[in-house]
């Protein structure tokens, strides 16, 4: 239980260390939802799966590479903590990709079926 803590300790002060940076990802998924919201058109059903299918990717992508970034490997990982924490880190960039695609194909989707004034 102990492990658990200490990874919450250590992700919330990575947060508040990086702070700004998130306040402008939150601003720039504002944006992004504002824009794929905004008229008619916007079919945020027909979007939901592709977007999905690029959060999974990237949650795949980022479970293999994050060993390599901190300079280390999966064979090295021999503890359940550190699956639980690589797991974690793949599960929340999965979700932060789903959450970017969603509006922002949406708003694609839009603007391509937007017909023109010629």
């Amino acid at each position: 239980m102990y492990e658990i803590w200490l990874m919450l300790n250590i992700v919330w002060e990575l947060a508040l260390s990086i702070w700004p940076w998130l306040l402008a990802l939150a601003v720039l998924w504002l944006v992004l939802l504002a824009m794929a919201r905004g008229g008619r058109g916007a079919d945020w059903r027909a979007c939901l799966p592709k977007a999905v299918a690029l959060g999974a990717l990237l949650g795949v992508v980022i479970f293999f590479v994050t060993p390599l970034w901190s300079k280390s490997g999966l064979g090295e990982m021999k503890y359940w903590v550190d699956w639980a924490n690589l797991i974690g880190i793949a599960v929340a960039w999965a979700a932060a990709g789903t959450l970017f695609a969603w509006p922002l194909l949406t708003w694609l989707r839009k603007s391509r079926q937007r017909p023109s004034l010629v």
